[in-house]
């Protein structure tokens, strides 16, 4: 995180304070049919509780069983969006407005697509692909953009069927490589979809950028 996004994260918590930073509830609100903040909080509430069990509930022994988890709930919708309510992304612009006014970007293993709803307004001429297991998450990230065309969403595949087909300017892959079960050939497979001279920005326990 640079001292910009940790500034901007400081000026959003302070406008929550007081009320002024709900874009985040408004979005779940009007894809949940009107849900009320109280409404929000019971399910966040109950969700958690039952994620919290939800792998023993049954064996996870192939990489389908692994993956069906993040299907079996939409509580990670909800946790996504209030997590990132406060989150700013200068440290990906930055390698965003080097590569130019026009260019392509990935969110690869986006969930609900935090990084690319910071950036689309802020680079409306930039092409983005978000890609996430199918799940929820994956289901809401398509409404969310789904009235911008300059945004697309990619099913990640089984295995070495990895969804990526043409080349990018700027790649993020942020809290997700401990969450596969081949993160090495996920890494390859975008580095061999970097345009030459881009960027991939990784986030494990610490930052680490690949160009």
């Amino acid at each position: 995180m640079t001292w910009r996004d940790l500034l901007c994260h400081r000026r959003h918590q302070i406008l929550e304070r007081l009320g002024l930073n709900r874009s985040w509830f408004r979005e779940l609100s009007a894809y949940y049919r009107g849900m009320t903040i109280q409404e929000f909080w019971v399910r966040y509430t109950i969700g958690r509780m039952e994620a919290a069990t939800l792998w023993e509930r049954k064996p996870r022994t192939s990489e389908t069983d692994y993956r069906s988890f993040y299907a079996e709930t939409d509580y990670f919708v909800l946790r996504q969006m209030y997590y990132h309510r406060n989150d700013c992304y200068h440290v990906v612009a930055l390698s965003v407005r080097l590569a130019g006014r026009e260019g392509d970007f990935c969110e690869y293993g986006g969930g609900v697509g935090p990084v690319t709803a910071w950036l689309r307004p802020r680079f409306p001429r930039w092409r983005y692909t978000l890609v996430d297991l199918p799940s929820p998450m994956l289901e809401f990230a398509r409404w969310r953009f789904g009235r911008f065309p300059n945004v697309e969403t990619k099913e990640a595949g089984l295995g070495s069927d990895l969804p990526l087909t043409r080349a990018y300017d700027v790649i993020t892959c942020l809290d997700v490589l401990e969450h596969v079960v081949n993160p090495l050939e996920v890494v390859r497979h975008l580095m061999g979809h970097l345009k030459p001279g881009g960027t991939l920005l990784l986030y494990a326990d610490d930052p680490v950028t690949m160009k």
